[in-house]
């Protein structure tokens, strides 16, 4: 299992669909995870502070798990299966670790609600994440800054 963070929360140009993206920070992964319209809408609200009037689902699960005296120890995207992602929440109750089935995109509210790590499975990893070269793409960057410092309207022509 590898740790992740959330990158973004962004809308899919093609099909219109939230997709949100985990990085990892040291090897520059990222793990594109489409997700229904209202749990993109909860994530968000979480991710920039917005309260709403009553509790959403997910604000409801983190009062109960806190009323019954279990955290969450972590998150876990543990399997993809047929371009579906799969999740389990792991719960500490004490002394007990409790784990429970969810979809990844309830697993993920529930992580940003109560700062819980989120964790990918390698395998899952290997078969649905994009690798960016970081390097390349700052080289690829500084270029482009140096091309444009150095161009002139005559370079251009008529």
């Amino acid at each position: 299992m590898l740790e992740m963070i959330i990158h973004a929360v962004n809308l899919d140009s093609l099909t219109n669909q939230p997709v949100i993206i985990l990085k990892d920070s040291s090897a520059h992964r990222f793990l594109p995870i489409w997700i229904g319209q209202s749990e993109a809408t909860a994530i968000l609200m979480e991710l920039q502070q917005l309260k709403p009037p009553r509790p959403l689902t997910h604000d409801l699960l983190r009062s109960l798990l806190t009323e019954l005296g279990a955290s969450i120890d972590r998150v876990e995207i543990n399997d993809l299966k047929d371009g579906t992602f799969y999740a389990r929440i792991r719960l500490r109750q004490e002394e007990t670790m409790l784990e429970v089935d969810a979809r990844p995109s309830d697993a993920l509210a529930l992580a940003v609600r109560t700062s819980s790590p989120i964790f990918v499975a390698e395998k899952v990893l290997q078969r649905a994440s994009v690798v960016i070269d970081e390097k390349a793409e700052e080289m690829e960057i500084e270029k482009f800054k140096t091309f444009l410092e150095n161009i002139n309207p005559e370079d251009f022509g008529e």
